[in-house]
């Protein structure tokens, strides 16, 4: 009996890459890269949130269960496009919006 590494091995053995194509952007869905892409300069220019929650410091947290929660005092709101972030302290958390800028801290 064959292993799945063996499975695999053999699979692998007995296909070959296809040659790079090059397709308008709209003909690409369900296509597959064939290199990474990279852009010079990083958008957005800061970390930022990818969901709306909290933002929190992990030594406050990282021992947190649901018998022993972690206790925090939400200290604002981060709106996307936020200027002056609350700095997050020890034993604070700051409610954050989608792409919103992670406040210095967290």
């Amino acid at each position: 009996m064959w292993t799945v590494d063996e499975h695999l091995a053999d699979v692998l053995a007995s296909v070959s890459p296809l040659e790079p194509i090059e397709l308008q952007l709209l003909d690409a869905q369900g296509c597959v890269l064939v290199e990474d892409v990279t852009v010079p300069v990083a958008l957005p220019p800061f970390d930022n949130s990818s969901m709306d929650g909290y933002a929190v410091r992990v030594a406050d947290v990282a021992g947190a269960t649901e018998e022993f929660p972690a206790v925090l005092t939400v200290i604002g709101d981060v709106a996307a496009g936020a200027d002056g972030l609350p700095e997050v302290g020890p034993g604070q958390a700051a409610r954050i919006m989608t792409g919103a800028p992670l406040p210095p801290g967290a």
